[in-house]
């Protein structure tokens, strides 16, 4: 902890600084992929929300839930095994014993997330729970980026991103309330 407490990290974790126009990006391929790419993943985010919420009408929202990471681990299985070469490209006696305690238990909230989906959609609508998830997510983040949580990268809470906070806020309660 940072001397001073609480307060103290908080404010030292808030930074008035002036925009940087570029932020430090080069546009370069892999940029354009990996934006591609986390394009396509938040697509198929509000996609499996409203199939599972579909399901969950249907049959049940904990079974479409649970069916929903069932399929997923098929298919992050077959891409790990390819990845990894059969799991051959793993130092796991190193990997169980350097790992901290808390990155086993990754999967409980994103359990949560598609359960919380899956049950809210059908009748809130995909638009205002992706919304809320989408905030929530983002609120979230900067306080992980912020203190440096999980082993993340530290990028303090500037003005800009508190002020991109406020305005997907605003932008959640117009979509909910419109």
């Amino acid at each position: 902890m940072v001397k001073g407490g609480f307060l103290q990290a908080i404010k030292e974790s808030v930074v008035i600084e002036k925009p940087k126009l570029s932020a430090g990006l080069t546009f370069d391929k892999k940029l354009i992929m990996d934006i591609a790419l986390l394009m396509i993943g938040g697509a198929c985010t509000a996609l499996q929300g409203a199939v599972n919420g579909s399901m969950s009408i249907h049959i049940n929202g904990g079974f479409s839930s649970w069916l929903s990471f069932a399929i997923g681990s098929v298919v992050l299985f077959v891409f790990f095994m390819v990845d990894t070469r059969g799991g051959r490209s793993i130092n796991w006696k190193n990997s169980v014993k350097t790992a901290p305690w808390w990155c086993w238990f990754g999967g409980i909230p994103g359990a949560a997330f598609v359960l919380f989906i899956t049950l809210f959609i059908p009748y809130r609508g995909a638009a205002v729970v992706s919304g809320i998830t989408i905030c929530a997510q983002m609120v979230t983040s900067l306080f992980v980026d912020c203190f440096a949580f999980f082993g993340c990268l530290h990028r303090p809470a500037t003005l800009p991103r508190l002020g991109g906070i406020c305005l997907l806020i605003a932008g959640v309660l117009m979509v909910a309330l419109g």
